[in-house]
């Protein structure tokens, strides 16, 4: 009887390597994003900025290894959407500490994620159903303009290159996409099944 092909791949020293270099990515993003931070609190720009796109190439990197390979483990898929909301989330807080991110852009993110953290992630991590559930596309353009934010913001303080004329729609961008996360978070919550009267009853019939 020929082994599963997921034995297989769980033994596989290649395999094995793969997933430990995928791990040690996200690792090392969780690591950029508090030393992005640190770097924006202390006015290093520049540096912050060049780190900022050193910590999405690992990101792209990451998923490519673990959509090809297959390499994400359920904790490695945790670590990641970790590191993708930390990275973010830290460079705009850093932001607004210097006065180049208003507070009005920060608010609605951690409303967000305050929102979700309790709704959705907290439940799952015990082992029940969420009550509400934010879908993936809007995770990922919550995560791409809020990257982009912080990322205009760094250029323009650091290198320069003249995004600043980017600024204000990135900042509107980044406030309406996570209010309506919130929206569609609490559209897409869980819902408790109902009874329908099917076509076979007619429309004739008590429920």
């Amino acid at each position: 009887m020929t082994a599963p092909l997921s034995d297989t791949t769980a033994t596989d020293p290649t395999m094995e390597r793969l997933r430990r270099m995928t791990m040690g990515i996200t690792a090392a993003r969780l690591v950029a994003a508090l030393l992005i931070a640190w770097l924006i609190y202390g006015g290093h720009m520049t540096i912050a900025f060049w780190l900022f796109v050193l910590a999405g190439v690992g990101a792209l990197l990451e998923g490519l290894a673990a959509l090809v390979f297959k390499t994400r483990t359920k904790l490695g898929g945790a670590l990641d959407g970790l590191a993708d909301r930390l990275l973010p989330i830290l460079a705009l807080a850093a932001l607004t500490y210097n006065n180049l991110v208003p507070l009005w852009v920060l608010i609605p993110v951690l409303l967000r994620e305050l929102v979700l953290g309790l709704g959705q992630y907290l439940p799952q991590s015990a082992g029940n159903d969420p009550w509400i559930r934010e879908p993936r596309w809007l995770f990922h353009l919550n995560i791409i303009a809020m990257d982009l934010l912080a990322l205009i913001i760094l250029v323009f303080q650091g290198p320069g290159f003249g995004m600043d004329l980017f600024i204000m729609p990135a900042e509107l961008l980044v406030v309406i996409l996570a209010l309506g996360a919130l929206v569609g978070a609490y559209l897409n919550r869980p819902k408790p099944e109902e009874e329908f009267l099917t076509d076979r009853d007619g429309p004739g019939k008590d429920a």
